[in-house]
């Protein structure tokens, strides 16, 4: 009889555990930083090439950058590059000021002339990035279950308004670079296009078929 009661309570702990759940993906993902488990798929990466440069702005909002010849899969993982000195011999000198910032996850698909289309991330997932956090963090997107396409495009929203350099975004900068960026600030929900040759920093993980 114990062992029938203890049976119980455990499927109605679960049944609680899963709604609660189920409550908090309609509303809100969270993700953390984590570890890419091992999978017996292939998985292919694309990394943004060229100079290295970064990006403080008190006005930006929200920032994306165009990935293409993305093969055929599922998306697997995402790196962003954050709070780093351009040269690792040089100081970073806005250290002391970084804050711990909540960020928003952006995927977009392309529109046929290029420039960004449909959002794909159509609920809130966000990850935090800490003051003391540099060098890049990883996301597991694996339970996104997003399909690629050609052209892509990935970057970040700001959940709350800057009031200083909270945080630095490392960017890559190329004459040839076709992953170019678009900005949102805080006073429109437009996207302005920014002609400078650079992209986000990024490694794109990519799930293939067998």
């Amino acid at each position: 009889n114990n062992s029938k009661m203890n049976k119980a309570l455990l499927y109605i702990f679960i049944f609680f555990i899963s709604l609660n759940s189920y409550s908090q993906i309609k509303d809100t993902i969270k993700l953390e930083e984590v570890k890419i488990l091992t999978t017996n798929k292939k998985i292919k990466h694309l990394k943004t090439k060229g100079k290295p440069s970064s990006l403080i702005g008190n006005l930006i909002k929200s920032i994306i950058s165009k990935i293409e010849e993305i093969p055929s899969g599922k998306l697997s993982s995402i790196k962003f590059f954050f709070n780093s000195s351009v040269l690792f011999f040089i100081k970073d000198d806005n250290k002391t000021e970084y804050k711990d910032v909540e960020l928003g996850l952006l995927i977009y698909e392309a529109k046929d002339e290029g420039t960004p289309g449909e959002l794909l991330t159509d609920k809130v997932i966000r990850f935090t990035l800490h003051s003391n956090d540099y060098g890049f963090i990883e996301l597991d997107l694996k339970p996104l279950y997003l399909n690629t396409s050609k052209t892509m495009f990935f970057g970040i929203e700001l959940l709350n308004k800057q009031s200083g350099k909270d945080f630095k975004i490392m960017i890559n900068c190329n004459s040839e670079n076709s992953n170019l960026l678009y900005l949102k600030n805080w006073n429109s929900e437009d996207w302005h296009f920014s002609n400078i040759p650079c992209g986000m920093k990024m490694d794109i993980g990519i799930m293939l078929p067998n």
